[in-house]
């Protein structure tokens, strides 16, 4: 294979979105990008000559990184780099040296600007402590009280409370969904394992798995009829712990909106080479054509659309996670049908 020309080089190197420095084998720069320069706010004369020591906050993690490539090994890490403003910018850096035929020619790093998935980050961590705690406390104190009134209220007027108190656990059903989904987005080098689908959607039903089955609890009875149609065989899908509650959020929207004396559910799967596909059917009412787009979340002002979107939303997330995918359309000839698509994968030794 013929190797590019010399001259491709420079033009990666300049042509590169991210701040990047080249060094000579001393550590004095040498060579930078646009990107670096309108980063930093300093002058291509400015910084030509210079230890980029100056561009990093820390002085142990110049000292480690340098450290690192003067024994030959790249460098990587988070830190802090500053402008010629003064300013701090956190993010992500990679120094590795370079070599031509074993002769050492000098070092370049590279900086991966991360201030804004901090800021991200730390607000999603500030509001799911609010919701995890102060909702979760206020709901439970006003279920605590709903409980005690209940029984003072005439018989007659007991559905009023009941009804606020199924509100008040879809409030909490709710606050679990926000961490669980806050649980996922936080992964970052989450393990993903063989599960078998068709014995976790069994055990979602029969609620004796770590699905909670919340559609029984949507409802003011119990009057629900699950139709299994699954393979006698394993059905091992790539997954992890989260797949029930997944499974359980998908059963819950076809059960809460129902409003069928007697709701029906059918669960089947089928399996190709390459996929396993979960259906779940129901007899309601269906989704509005100009809501279906919403359901997901997959646009800014879903959440604002209707009040079942966090489920869903995390069951969308979740499927991107395991590499694949969920999707709704209308049932005929009333209902909806989620179709859940997995990465089929052999079973574990």
């Amino acid at each position: 294979m013929r190797s590019p020309p010399p001259e491709v080089y420079p033009l990666i190197l300049h042509e590169t979105p991210n701040p990047t420095v080249v060094t000579d084998e001393s550590f004095a720069i040498v060579d930078v990008n646009q990107a670096c320069l309108d980063f930093t706010g300093y002058s291509r004369e400015e910084m030509l000559g210079t230890l980029p020591l100056f561009l990093v906050d820390d002085p142990e993690t110049y000292e480690s990184m340098t450290a690192r490539l003067a024994a030959g090994e790249p460098w990587e890490g988070e830190l802090e780099a500053v402008t010629k403003s003064d300013e701090r910018v956190y993010g992500r850096g990679t120094t590795f040296p370079l070599f031509d035929d074993g002769e050492l020619l000098g070092y370049t790093g590279i900086f991966i600007d991360l201030s804004e998935r901090r800021r991200s980050e730390q607000t999603v961590n500030v509001l799911n402590r609010v919701l995890r705690h102060n909702v979760r406390n206020d709901a439970n104190v006003v279920g605590g009280v709903l409980s005690t009134v209940r029984d003072a209220v005439p018989p007659e007027e007991r559905e009023l409370v009941d009804r606020a108190i199924r509100r008040v656990d879809r409030l909490l059903e709710r606050a679990e969904t926000a961490r669980d989904l806050h649980e996922l987005l936080e992964r970052s080098s989450a393990v993903l394992a063989p599960v078998d689908l068709g014995e976790t959607v069994e055990a979602v039903v029969d609620g004796v798995g770590d699905g909670s089955v919340a559609a029984h609890a949507a409802r003011a009875d119990d009057e629900v009829a699950f139709h299994l149609d699954l393979p006698d065989v394993p059905l091992w899908v790539l997954a992890d712990e989260a797949l029930p509650r997944a499974v359980d959020a998908v059963v819950e929207n076809a059960v809460e909106y129902n409003d069928a004396e007697e709701a029906m559910v059918w669960l089947s799967a089928t399996a190709t080479d390459a996929a396993v596909t979960l259906t779940v059917e129901d007899d309601g009412p269906g989704i509005d054509a100009d809501r279906s787009e919403y359901l997901f979340g997959r646009t800014e002002e879903s959440q604002l659309r209707h009040g079942q979107g966090l489920s869903l939303f995390f069951v969308d997330r979740l499927l991107a996670f395991y590499g694949g995918s969920v999707n709704y359309r209308p049932r005929d000839p009333t209902g909806s049908v989620f179709e859940l698509r997995f990465r089929r994968v052999d079973s574990p030794l």
